[in-house]
């Protein structure tokens, strides 16, 4: 049987959630200097979409969870140990950080370090806890298994790097060697991990129903076209174009920049078309 009980609310808000804690990574990556010489457009962006975007899916999760009630969303806090609740302290807690994060950048302040290593830890829990929690639902076996939390967080940081990416190349711009090396590998590791992911419920009966449905049924555009094509092959053959070319003496790459621009739109594309065809694709076991 399909599942009906979750919908577009929860799609959005498993890509808002990954978006701004990727791109809260991604930033702290540019503003420590691992990202190389970037503009500091880059991390600025990122530390400002990264509270706004998490706040967003958040409240689209509520709505869909607790519909409306607030005594079940009051409930979300009172049993640390269910799966529900640690994501709601996950959430808080970083959309605090973050939001205080962004209060320094909007000051011209110097981040803390401090602030800076609590955020990405934070972050990453963000990450994980979006595919954790379809991970806990084990009547669903395109759900049950730990790469789909591990796949989340490879979309979640490599949808954030994009998101920042626009932002530097928006403002004519270019990307560093160490960008496109970064998103090239996180694509190959996005490969994998889908690959993976099929290969482990491959066999079971509710499974091989949402492989059909994702492969070859009602969402194999959104998988071919949405996430193969445009979210994975095209920006993952222009990173290792990118990768494979020579760069400046500030390790600045000379780049299309309306190519630049499309694949990072596409990686975002096929981010969203992920969750949609992860979703909409689950059955349970009959």
């Amino acid at each position: 049987m399909q599942q009906e009980i979750w919908g577009w609310l929860i799609v959005i808000y498993l890509f808002l959630g990954g978006l701004g804690a990727g791109a809260f990574i991604a930033a702290t990556l540019a503003y420590k200097g691992y990202l190389g010489n970037l503009n500091e457009v880059f991390y600025k962006y990122g530390f400002v979409t990264a509270p706004v975007t998490v706040i967003v899916g958040t409240v689209l999760l509520v709505l869909d969870l607790a519909t409306l009630n607030p005594f079940k969303i009051l409930n979300l806090f009172t049993n640390p140990l269910s799966m529900m609740s640690l994501g709601t302290y996950l959430l808080t807690f970083f959309i605090i950080v973050s939001f205080l994060v962004y209060k320094s950048v909007k000051e011209g302040k110097k981040i803390c370090d401090h602030m800076l290593i609590l955020g990405t830890i934070l972050a990453i829990g963000v990450m994980g806890y979006t595919g954790l929690l379809l991970y806990a639902v084990k009547a669903i076996p395109l759900w049950a298994s730990l790469w789909l939390p591990i796949l989340f967080s490879i979309s979640a940081l490599s949808t954030g790097l994009s998101l920042n990416s626009l932002a530097v190349i928006n403002t004519g711009q270019m990307l560093t060697h160490k960008i496109h090396k970064l998103h090239t590998i996180l694509l190959g590791c996005e490969i994998v991990a889908v690959i993976a992911l099929f290969a482990m419920v491959f066999g079971q009966d509710a499974a091989m129903m949402s492989l059909e449905k994702i492969l070859a049924g009602s969402l194999a555009f959104i998988f071919w076209f949405g996430f193969v094509i445009l979210g994975i092959m095209l920006p993952f053959v222009g990173g290792v174009k990118h990768m494979l070319s020579t760069c400046d003496g500030i390790n600045v790459c000379n780049e299309n920049v309306s190519g630049s621009k499309l694949h990072e739109i596409g990686v975002l594309i096929g981010g969203f078309c992920l969750r949609v065809f992860i979703i909409f694709g689950a059955f349970y076991i009959f």
